[in-house]
């Protein structure tokens, strides 16, 4: 029995950043902000609006777009980096916002770019334990709020927005479906948030100094790019040997949508041909955890992604994380 993702629903906050607005902001041409990020346009959640609020719209979406019974839910994963507390756990928020089954189960997962593969794996475990048969798997970050407003490099990068899967088995597929992890926490302080939890917490003086009430994100860029340039090439072939195909079986590769360099260059270093990958970050910026979930909704609408297709998945970045898989659709 192989993974099936079954059904996928948007949510954007109202409020778009595009770099006209971060021309004007930092008196830099906009074309210039352009050819550096390959993007155009980001979401911003509101000042008010937390990423549970962003996946309880998106989950609410779901059901209405696609008549789901939110009754039939018996597992609930929230993939997350920007929780409401510490504790209790987001996921518990969300369910009861949601008025899903009290019988079943739900749980954070504290993951960014790699995120919505790791939290396919997980959900196809407790699938395949027969744990449970219908998934609710809910992505969410409002990273932008975590970014210094003098920092032009990273508010040109990063978006907020949410997603909502169904997650289920295919009992007519008799394929297994197979992933691939890894992890180097070597790198895990070239992007993280400072001053933002128990080892260094946001204390006054900062909070005065910075205006950064939740912390501050910091990435060293070249460190991160090297990681997926030299990471991700080798995770494409090892998922590709695994499942004894080549890259001409893969209909449509989906990555993480980083930048447009990082993955112009990974694309290069792979050689995929142009017309099998996705790319829609110009339209969406970063949005961390919501990037593949996004691509698999957006490639649908526009015609890119068709039933029947092979599709491999490719997550990387903060941690360093990584992971990998491929999927029927």
């Amino acid at each position: 029995m192989s993974l099936k993702i079954n059904n996928i629903s948007i949510y954007f906050p109202k409020e778009q950043l595009t770099n006209q607005a971060l021309s004007e902001m930092f008196n830099v041409d906009s074309e210039k902000i352009f050819k550096s990020t390959g993007i155009e346009n980001r979401f911003i959640a509101a000042d008010d609006e937390c990423a549970s609020d962003m996946a309880f719209q998106a989950a609410e979406k779901l059901f209405k777009e696609h008549e789901i019974d939110r009754d039939s839910i018996d597992f609930m994963i929230f993939c997350s980096e920007c929780f409401d507390y510490i504790a209790p756990a987001s996921s518990c928020i969300i369910h009861n916002r949601l008025g899903l089954p009290k019988m079943s189960g739900c749980f954070d997962l504290s993951y960014g770019c790699s995120g919505y593969v790791y939290g396919l794996g997980l959900a196809y475990g407790l699938l395949k334990g027969g744990i449970a048969k219908k998934i609710l798997f809910l992505t969410a970050d409002t990273s932008t709020k975590v970014l210094a407003k003098d920092d032009l490099k990273l508010r040109s990068i990063f978006s907020d927005i949410a997603t909502a899967s169904i997650i289920e088995l295919d009992n007519n597929d008799k394929d297994q479906t197979h992933f691939i992890f890894g992890t180097d926490g070597e790198g895990a302080l070239d992007l993280y948030i400072e001053n933002s939890c128990f080892r260094k917490p946001v204390a006054p003086d900062y909070v005065m100094e910075n205006g950064m009430e939740r912390g501050k994100m910091y990435m060293n860029g070249a460190n991160v790019f090297s990681f997926a340039i030299k990471t991700v090439p080798k995770l494409v072939d090892d998922i590709l040997e695994k499942y004894q195909l080549t890259k001409n079986d893969i209909d449509l590769f989906i990555l993480h949508q980083a930048s447009f360099f990082m993955l112009d260059t990974i694309i290069k270093k792979i050689n995929i041909p142009s017309d099998k990958v996705f790319l829609n970050l110009k339209d969406y910026g970063n949005s961390v955890s919501s990037t593949i979930p996004l691509a698999l909704y957006d490639a649908k609408n526009k015609g890119r992604l068709k039933r029947g297709m092979t599709v491999l998945l490719a997550g990387f970045g903060i941690g360093y994380s990584w992971g990998v898989t491929i999927v029927k659709m």
